[in-house]
């Protein structure tokens, strides 16, 4: 389910916040699905725990996800967190188009740029 590169440039922790983040977003994890354990998640990447319990730590911190002790960690029944993340995106890509425009780069090569993607 989440998979990382040791070689990107990108911490693992972050890598894997973004990747359930994605997940969450998107609807492919849905409301009060628990995710898998921590030990689980290390085990499958081949990563320290440690490593996975501060990506979900960072997840519970955005309203993302909650832990119930002693039961795991559940996607969030509440919208708020993506409803923040994708302002937050929103706003990022706003200041990233307004920055590309004032250095020249044309409004048809911005929309080829997001096509691309």
């Amino acid at each position: 389910m989440f998979s990382i590169s040791i070689k990107g440039g990108l911490p693992i922790y972050e890598q894997l916040c973004r990747r359930i983040t994605e997940l969450i977003s998107t609807g492919v994890m849905q409301k009060d699905e628990k995710l898998p354990a921590v030990r689980e998640v290390a085990k499958q990447l081949g990563v320290n725990p440690n490593t996975v319990q501060k990506a979900y730590h960072a997840l519970e911190q955005q309203g993302l996800i909650y832990s119930v002790p002693a039961k795991g960690s559940y996607v969030s029944s509440s919208e708020e967190g993506v409803i923040s993340l994708r302002k937050n995106a929103m706003k990022n890509f706003t200041e990233s188009v307004k920055n590309a425009l004032g250095c020249g780069i044309e409004r048809q090569a911005l929309v080829e740029a997001i096509d691309s993607i």
